[in-house]
């Protein structure tokens, strides 16, 4: 059964108001996506005001006239944004001014779920109980990480401002899927496999010829620019000295060993890592792992299978393991039922922690250490720092001394680790913000218990999967486009199920 085109299972219940959607309109879709993608870093370069107020005027426009259509232009926009940016590069003067065209795709983000909110608002007493009761979870989400944001103001602004975008944009994506879908749904299942498409094509050619690549997308100016400060602070010599590998061009940047890791002993297999359209691995191995198990849930195999060497060359054990425990608990509710696969999973994912820290800190893993430095962090005074108080985007890692935080087991402050990171900034209220995703997670499974629709318990088993991987990184919690896109999905799933009145 299609895990896009349906929401209810083979009677087909509830896909009367989902309407198909011609060629035509697939056209304006992906014309609101290049514009409000491409619109505000082309005026950016004519002023940044003015590009502030095109975009808001814009995006309001969309989301107010073309409101089903929101979802998919905040996909497009995470997705490409860095691939425009690129190719823009030769315009940025300072890395104030990179790091601002950077927010644009969050600036949209926030415009579109301020509109769909405010009507929302206006009308949630003529909203169904299962709308109201997701709508008051999801806000309790936000006002732990609205404390939080203002007490991480108070000492940091700059740093409070990054993580906020990090903290809190899969809660905004998961809401405007679903209160677009409550307005209108339609099936994504066209929209994502054009977008699969587009991102084998572009993948096939990075992977083929890297310089060629880095040539059309003016990645040579970008990397140059991105890596200048780490330059200028003699990085590359400082890291020769202590690894032995010297670095003579962009291409040894690139270069790692295959997944990262040294429990592969003397398998040394050197790759040029694969970064994607969005410029960076990890959360594109996150992409090409999403929507592989969306091709392989609506029976495009061919399209999942010709990602695999893609996810490879992006070498990112995350995603890989997401991948692979889904369908394990998938396969283990064909054959035992929904309840052992559920609480399989879970036993598997606790299992996973344990091996994982236990593993790392005998291999002195950087993630792990740095999940160890939040968990000590927690400890020392579990009320909470403040959002943007430590993390990846609030530490100098040129300064760091790996070889003492081995020695010692952890690092002074929580970093590399998503749930490291918010247990040192929001201490308790870490473990609110993280039960709120799982709520989310299970009330999509107990929508699969009507629908018996594949994907909708693997929405779950990958968001509860996709949480657990923020243990040993960053960007499973924290890049919009890993759990970023698997709130929009379980958003569209149960926007789906309750715009016709359904109950779980």
């Amino acid at each position: 059964m299609s895990g896009l085109s349906t929401s209810f299972g083979e009677s087909g219940q509830g896909s009367t108001d989902e309407t198909a959607l011609g060629t035509f309109e697939h056209l304006i879709i992906f014309l609101l996506c290049l514009i409000l993608t491409v619109l505000p870093l082309v005026l950016h370069f004519v002023s940044p005001l003015l590009a502030v107020a095109a975009q808001f005027v814009v995006a309001s426009g969309v989301v107010i006239f073309f409101t089903p259509y929101a979802p998919l232009v905040v996909v497009f926009s995470l997705l490409f944004q860095n691939f425009f940016i690129s190719i823009f590069s030769g315009y940025l003067l300072t890395k104030e001014d990179y790091n601002f065209v950077r927010g644009y795709n969050f600036y949209t983000t926030a415009v579109f779920w301020l509109w769909l909110f405010g009507q929302y608002a206006l009308c949630w007493r003529d909203c169904g109980r299962l709308v109201n009761r997701i709508m008051l979870v999801c806000l309790i989400g936000f006002a732990l990480i609205g404390f939080y944001f203002l007490l991480g103001m108070a000492k940091s602004p700059a740093g409070a401002i990054v993580y906020l975008r990090n903290i809190i944009t899969p809660l905004l994506v998961f809401q405007i899927f679903f209160l677009a879908t409550l307005k209108r749904p339609i099936p994504l299942l066209p929209f994502f496999t054009i977008l699969t498409v587009v991102v084998i094509i572009l993948g096939y050619i990075e992977m083929s010829d890297r310089r060629l690549w880095l040539d059309l997308t003016n990645g040579w100016t970008l990397w140059e620019f991105s890596n200048r400060q780490a330059m200028l602070n003699l990085a590359a010599d400082k890291s020769a000295q202590e690894t032995g590998k010297f670095v003579t061009d962009i291409l040894d940047l690139m270069k790692i060993q295959f997944l990262n890791t040294p429990l592969l002993g003397d398998f040394r297999l050197i790759i040029l890592r694969m970064s994607g359209p969005n410029g960076h691995a990890i959360s594109y191995a996150y992409v090409l792992m999403f929507l592989a198990i969306l091709m392989l849930t609506n029976k495009r195999w061919y399209l999942a299978v010709l990602m695999i060497p893609l996810l490879l060359m992006a070498s990112a054990k995350g995603a890989l393991i997401m991948g692979l425990l889904s369908f394990c608990a998938l396969i283990a509710r064909k054959f035992f039922g929904a309840v052992f696969a559920i609480w399989s999973l879970a036993a598997v994912l606790v299992i996973y922690i344990i091996l994982g820290v236990v593993t790392g800190l005998k291999i002195g893993d950087f993630h792990v250490l740095g999940f160890m430095g939040g968990v000590y962090n927690f400890i020392d005074y579990p009320f909470g720092n403040g959002i943007g108080d430590a993390g990846n985007m609030s530490t100098n890692f040129s300064e760091l001394d790996w070889s003492a935080y081995q020695h010692a087991g952890r690092t002074p402050v929580a970093m590399e680790s998503a749930v490291g990171v918010l247990l040192h900034q929001m201490g308790f209220a870490a473990f609110g913000l993280l039960a709120v995703y799982f709520w989310i997670a299970l009330q999509t499974y107990r929508v699969s218990f009507i629908s018996r629709v594949n994907l909708h318990s693997v929405a779950c088993f990958i968001s509860m999967i996709a949480l657990v991987n923020g243990v040993f990184q960053e960007e499973a919690i924290f890049s919009p486009l890993s759990l970023g896109l698997i709130m929009g999905l379980n958003g569209y799933i149960l926007g789906k199920f309750a715009k016709f009145g359904r109950e779980i």
